[in-house]
């Protein structure tokens, strides 16, 4: 139940966004715990170690469990309920007339009943008892002392109407079921949704170590221009004041490393909550090295089919499954309701037979004389009359009831119908919000391609904006004003294409997973089209905290 190969519904080929690296395997390894130092890892790992110790997964795989138990709980309505007497009584009574059988009566009784009732699958109720009783009295008109009376009888109820096709215990078991599927949907679900998260905050990473590159090269960049303007101030060609200016980017690029650095600490750290099981020191210590890279597939934008895509995710995606078996539910409620409307009528039969056993008394006179002789006899003699049914018994009859105008259960009927069309009204809203998340994913993979692609050839064209500057600027044809600027411009386009690299494997990430589970799940990976800081990391971390991963 607990597989992990296969996570992801597959969709159609043509519904398909680029693929991520393959995170499938037969079997999970057990990794080493963190020892602190440096830490290879690939995309497949970081999934596959999220899969095995991620806490959220954990805490979510009870739920089959749990659910599992209440549907054992509902079906042990049917299991056989065995019952039992055993009594043993004394009692005195004084004798009040001639017929009382003296002047002071002593009957003693011991009682061993035995039988087991079962509830029928068709709402019926069947039971078997075995009576027993032996009574021992000084009384001078019995003829048998002591006496055994046996009864053994057949009972059944069985409804004719209401009650027959479905009852309360049958229709909690089936919701029983129902909602032990629902929670294996959910917990697929979470598997998804961590997968989804988990691949998300390893791109985020990624794109933090290449931010950070890009900024200690902007300020080794500055730095460059500093000690080539201290020259020129010394030889006489350049003004003070250039340096200073100078100075002031170095300590402006310099902060940006140190946001860079902080925002890299950040990213490794969401990666190491994902994918180690517990708080340790020597995980937050371990230094997590990336060992894939974001790419960029060129006919990706031809490979997403976006109606494709929306077909796949109204038949497969885990919110859309777990919604139609709710309903499913609400047919088994509307069931048991319109059952309810029916007249209460039940067929009553039973059969048995009846026994008496012990010692005779022959009395002279017949009538409260004295003991003359016996006739011995005992329990086995009551057994045999029982069971040879010398003396049956039987009654076969139907018992009728109706309530007018029965308005409770037509309430309920009512209740229950509009419960479903309440239900199948909800159904069709998270078809068409489920087809509008896939759109909007669809294009978020189009629109981020496309991003990637401008990106690119703004950076080509700003580093051969700083090329000539600089060569311009050796020459003294251009001011130091237009190199910064010419730097900075070309820093930027380095962090938006880094950054534009990474919402575009995420919202790959994003196409996937909208057609696999919901969006209002854990785990839920926003796709940024603007911004150059780490907004998509702060993004995802407040996705994570809101519903887990």
């Amino acid at each position: 139940m607990w597989a992990v190969a296969g996570l992801v519904i597959p969709a159609p080929a043509s519904a398909q966004a680029p693929q991520e690296p393959s995170t499938a395997a037969p079997a999970q390894p057990k990794f080493a715990a963190p020892t602190g130092g440096t830490l290879p890892l690939s995309l497949a790992e970081a999934v596959a170690r999220a899969l095995e110790n991620n806490v959220d997964i954990q805490v979510e795989r009870y739920n089959p469990e749990l659910a599992a138990q209440n549907v054992r709980g509902a079906e042990g309505y049917y299991d056989p309920f065995l019952f039992s007497t055993l009594t043993k009584s004394s009692a005195d009574a004084k004798g009040t007339n001639a017929f009382s059988g003296g002047e002071k009566i002593n009957t003693k009784t011991g009682i061993w009943d035995f039988g087991v009732q079962q509830q029928l699958p068709t709402g019926g109720v069947f039971n078997v008892a075995f009576n027993n009783n032996k009574r021992d009295t000084n009384n001078s008109f019995s003829t048998f002392n002591p006496v055994y009376n046996s009864a053994f009888t057949l009972n059944l109820t069985q409804p004719l109407l209401q009650n027959f096709k479905t009852d309360n215990a049958r229709t909690l078991i089936k919701v029983a079921k129902k909602n032990r599927e629902i929670t294996d949907v959910q917990f697929r679900q979470s598997v998804i949704n961590t997968i989804a998260t988990v691949k998300g905050f390893y791109y985020e990473l990624l794109y933090a170590i290449d931010n950070l590159a890009a900024a200690q090269k902007n300020l080794q960049l500055a730095k460059k221009l500093l000690q080539e303007n201290e020259i020129r101030v010394k030889v006489g060609t350049m003004a003070p004041l250039d340096v200073v200016t100078a100075q002031s980017e170095v300590a402006s690029r310099e902060e940006g490393v140190i946001v860079a650095e902080n925002n890299l600490a950040q990213a490794e750290d969401d990666v190491k909550r994902l994918i180690f099981p517990q708080n340790d020191p020597l995980m937050w210590s371990t230094n997590v090295q990336p060992t894939d890279h974001a790419t960029v597939d060129p006919g990706a934008e031809s490979q997403v089919n976006i109606d494709a895509a929306i077909t796949n995710a109204l038949q497969n995606r885990t919110d859309v499954v777990a919604a139609r078996k709710n309903l499913e539910n609400q047919d088994y409620r509307v069931a048991l309701a319109k059952s309810q409307l029916l007249p209460q009528l039940d067929l009553v039969a039973n059969y048995g037979g009846a026994g008496a056993g012990g010692t005779q008394l022959i009395r002279d006179p017949p009538l409260g004389g004295p003991v003359v002789d016996t006739i011995p006899g005992g329990y086995g003699d009551a057994v045999s009359e029982v069971f040879g049914f010398d003396f049956p018994t039987w009654t076969v009859g139907l018992n009728v009831s109706y309530a007018i105008p029965n308005r409770s259960a037509k309430a309920n009927k009512a209740t229950a119908q509009l419960n479903k069309d309440q239900a199948l009204t909800a159904f069709r809203r998270l078809e068409l919000q489920v087809a509008a998340e896939v759109r909007t994913a669809g294009r978020g993979v189009e629109s981020g391609l496309k991003r990637v692609q401008s990106t690119q050839a703004a950076r080509v064209l700003a580093a051969q904006r700083l090329d000539a500057e600089e060569k311009k600027f050796a020459a003294g044809m251009t001011t130091n004003f237009l190199v910064t600027q010419a730097q900075r411009d070309l820093a930027q386009e380095e962090v938006n294409n880094l950054r534009a690299l990474a919402d575009y494997r995420k919202s790959v990430i994003n196409f996937q997973r909208v057609q696999e589970a919901g969006v209002s799940g854990a785990g839920a990976i926003t796709v940024l089209s603007t911004g150059t800081s780490n907004q998509g990391g702060q993004a995802l971390r407040s996705a994570a905290a809101a519903g887990g991963q």
